[in-house]
């Protein structure tokens, strides 16, 4: 008589004591969250290479703290502290990255692609017990800071499936992300040292936010100063003249990018009794006003050289002086029509419209009035922006139409061709605008 076995005697990979109930896996990560945690890479290899014993696992807790309260904690288990784990789960993240990126700016072979190749070349039962066993208890070796989890690559044997995959689909889980992929995407690695010059070439090369963001805070604490963003300033318009001077891009692209990286700002970066996001704007908006006021070198200075050299190093400084001063009136405008004057205030309803304009028509207004050639420039580029972004106000339109028509007055005085087609090119703009705002 044959014999039916019952599939309800044999236990399943789930119910037997060989093969406990698998914890489910990471959920994948939103592109702010990833966004969050790569923003801290920089300053957290720097603090892993200081001095102080622990200073970066104590950094990279207090980010993982930020991080639950801006995100929340995943679902998970309810066994053991859950927010414990998990901060130390984003620890790990933290290190292994970190480390991952040194190992492959030195072209060194990752230390678990070794441990993988030995597996493959022995694949025994019990090294694939113990790799299920490892498999099984994941979430218990990511709370170990002693150790890190390298996952081994297993071959599953004909009579017992392997259920749990060895590589997630989605590379933007916790898990991938503390597992070396054997094709990782390139990231840059950040720089040794920020200085001027390299924030520059981060503005120049598009950096993303989040990095841009980090790299400035890491320079703001290297040099700490009441005015800490003006150096981060001045690289700014260094990238905005050199692309000037290579392709004739206008900065408002630039200064996009500047206002994203201060929206990752934290409260460290001050300038100015500001701080956060807000120091930043300040910051661009003060060197604005400062650099609006044409002064000419002092004719004392000039009449005591006697010599000719010295009367052509100070004609020369002029002319690149005049070219900055021109560079910051482009500067100016474009601020008006990103938004740099009413960033941070977007939901102030006591900060009305016209205050952010109150400087710039002023500038418009008075360089109508002054002496040198520069100002009238710079004038009417402002006064163009501040057409380009006025609303349908005919009081305000007669103003502006005023000041063009003196503009004009002072088009037809002009003696430098250069300059004098500037101001043609800005008039005839701003004439055009105009008219769109109606009678």
């Amino acid at each position: 008589m044959t014999a039916t076995l019952s599939l309800a005697r044999w236990p399943t990979m789930s119910q037997g004591p060989r093969f406990p109930r698998a914890r489910p896996m990471p959920k994948p990560y939103t592109e702010p969250q990833l966004n969050f945690l790569k923003s801290y890479l920089p300053e957290f290899e720097r603090r892993s290479l200081g001095p102080i014993r622990g200073d970066a696992k104590k950094f990279a807790l207090e980010r993982a703290a930020d991080f639950i309260a801006r995100f929340g904690l995943p679902e998970e288990d309810a066994e053991g502290d859950t927010a414990s784990r998990f901060k130390e789960q984003l620890y790990n993240w933290f290190k292994n990255t970190v480390g991952r990126n040194r190992r492959r700016v030195e072209g060194s072979r990752p230390r678990s692609a070794k441990k993988t190749a030995e597996k493959t070349l022995a694949p025994d039962s019990s090294s694939q017990r113990d790799s299920w066993d490892h498999h099984e208890d994941y979430s218990h070796a990511e709370s170990s800071s002693s150790r890190t989890y390298s996952p081994p690559t297993v071959t599953p044997s004909p009579t017992v499936p392997a259920r749990i995959p060895l590589q997630y689909s989605l590379p933007s889980t916790l898990a991938n992300a503390l597992q070396p992929s054997p094709s990782p995407p390139p990231v840059p690695p950040p720089p040794a040292h920020i200085t001027v010059t390299s924030l520059r070439d981060a503005f120049l090369n598009n950096l993303d936010a989040p990095l841009l963001g980090s790299q400035i805070h890491s320079f703001v604490l290297a040099n700490p100063s009441p005015l800490a963003l003006k150096p981060v300033v001045l690289a700014l318009f260094q990238a905005i003249s050199a692309e000037w001077d290579k392709t004739r891009t206008p900065p408002n692209s630039f200064l996009t990018r500047y206002l994203g990286a201060a929206h990752y700002f934290p409260s460290a970066v001050t300038h100015a009794g500001s701080s956060g996001p807000v120091a930043g704007a300040r910051a661009l908006q003060m060197q604005i006003r400062k650099s609006a006021k044409w002064m000419p070198s002092s004719p004392a200075s000039a009449a005591s050289s006697s010599s000719m050299s010295h009367e052509l190093h100070r004609i020369t400084l002029d002319r690149a002086r005049r070219k900055e001063h021109i560079q910051w009136a482009r500067i100016h405008a474009a601020a008006l029509e990103v938004g740099v004057f009413t960033f941070g205030y977007e939901r102030d309803a006591s900060y009305s419209y016209g205050e952010s304009r109150v400087f710039s028509d002023l500038v418009a207004n008075d360089a109508l009035w002054e002496d040198d050639e520069v100002e009238w420039v710079a004038g009417v580029f402002v006064l163009h922006a501040l057409i380009r972004t006025s609303t349908r106000n005919p009081a305000q339109k007669r103003v502006y139409e005023t000041l063009l028509a003196n503009y004009e007055g002072r088009w037809k005085e002009m003696k430098d061709e250069t300059r004098q087609a500037m101001v043609t090119e800005a008039l005839l703009a701003a004439k055009a605008d105009l008219a769109r705002l109606g009678p």
